[in-house]
C-alpha cells in the first residue's frame, strides 16, 4: 500500500527547485478513545450545531466570522479567503541556515518526514540533505499548512529530511518570570559530586522504544477487564514521600545505579466476552514494579 503523502509541493534554495513529500511522522492511530455516553441507557451522546436563536442549523448554514468586540463579529466569507493566496501554499523557501542544535525546544511545534518528489527530484534532495549534514546546519523557511502560514525548520535525518513546524515568537511565553525566583549561589561541593556520578552512572544511547505512555497502559488494561466482565483493574503508582534527606537520597540513589532493574512478565489478557467489541489493539503493557492500594 502506497504512503499518503500529508502535503506535496516545493523546496526551494535560491534558484535551485525540487518537489518534496510530507508525511506525519507523529500517529495516533494505538491512542485510546473514550466516548461521551448518558448515564443510564449509554447511548453515545452527539453534539449537533446550534444557534442560540435559531436552535439547530445545518453546515450549509455555517460563516465565518472575527470577534472584533464582544459578541460583534465581522463575517468572511470563503471566497475571500480564497483569494489569500501565499507562495507558501505550494513552495517552501528556505531563506536562512542556522546551526542545526541552536533552535530552542520550546519553539519546536508539528513533525513531518520529508522524502522527494519521484525520481527527477532525488539527486538535488540528497545534495542539499548531504550539504546540510556536513555543514551541521539547518534550514529555515515558511509553510502554508493547515491554513496557517508557519516557520518550518528543515534537518536531514536518515535518508531524508525532518521538517518541523516552529512556534511564533509571540507565540512562547517569556521564561524569565518562571525562574526569576531561583536563586544564584555556590552548590554544595559533596552533592555536586555524588550528582555527576549518578549522572554518570546512568549514562546511555536514547532509546525510545523504552519510553511508553502508562496512562494508555492501564486504560488498555481497564477497557479489557470491562469488556471481559471482570472487576476494573485499577493500578496506581506509589508516590514519593511528602520530605526526603536529599544527600541521601543521592546516596541511595548510587547504590541502585549498578543493580538492575527486576524485569516483570504482563499480566494475560483477559479473554473478552462472546459477541463484544474487540478491544484496542495494543500490545500488553509490562507490569508496573510497585502498586498501592487504593485508599478509601
Amino acid at each position: 500500500m502506497a504512503l499518503r503523502a500529508y502535503w506535496t509541493g516545493n523546496l526551494k534554495i535560491s534558484l535551485v527547485t525540487f518537489g518534496i513529500r510530507l508525511y506525519n511522522a507523529i500517529s495516533e492511530s494505538e491512542k485510546v478513545r473514550l466516548n461521551q455516553l448518558h448515564k443510564g441507557c449509554n447511548a453515545r451522546i452527539k453534539m449537533p450545531t446550534t444557534c442560540p436563536i435559531h436552535g439547530q442549523v445545518d453546515r450549509s448554514e455555517i460563516a465565518k466570522g472575527y470577534e472584533f468586540e464582544k459578541e460583534k463579529y465581522v463575517v468572511i466569507e470563503q471566497d475571500e479567503l480564497d483569494k489569500i493566496k501565499l507562495r507558501s501554499e505550494k513552495t517552501i523557501e528556505l531563506t536562512k541556515f542556522v546551526p542545526a542544535d541552536s533552535v530552542l525546544d520550546v519553539y519546536l511545534d508539528s513533525t513531518y518526514y520529508v522524502a522527494p518528489d519521484g525520481p527527477v527530484a532525488e539527486e538535488p534532495f540528497r545534495v542539499v540533505r548531504e550539504a546540510l549534514e556536513k555543514t551541521r546546519t539547518a534550514g529555515i523557511g515558511k509553510l502554508t499548512i493547515s491554513g496557517r502560514e508557519r516557520p518550518v525548520l528543515l534537518r536531514p535525518g536518515e535518508k531524508g529530511f525532518t521538517l518541523t513546524t516552529l512556534h511564533a515568537a509571540n507565540e512562547v511565553r517569556e521564561s524569565k518570570p518562571y525562574f526569576e525566583e531561583i536563586k544564584d549561589g555556590p552548590t554544595n561541593k559533596e552533592y555536586m559530586q555524588l550528582a555527576t556520578t549518578l549522572i554518570k552512572g546512568k549514562t546511555g544511547k536514547f532509546d525510545p522504544s523504552e519510553f511508553h505512555d502508562t496512562y494508555q497502559d492501564a486504560l488498555v488494561d481497564l477497557v479489557k477487564s470491562k469488556v471481559a466482565g471482570q472487576s476494573p483493574i485499577i493500578v496506581q503508582e506509589e508516590e514519593l514521600p511528602a520530605t526526603f534527606n536529599f544527600a541521601e537520597a543521592l546516596r541511595q540513589s548510587l547504590d541502585n545505579v549498578s543493580a538492575p532493574a527486576a524485569k516483570t512478565r504482563p499480566a494475560p489478557a483477559a479473554k473478552p466476552a462472546a459477541g463484544a467489541k474487540k478491544p484496542p489493539s495494543k500490545s500488553e503493557p509490562a507490569a508496573p514494579k510497585k502498586q498501592k492500594r487504593k485508599q478509601a
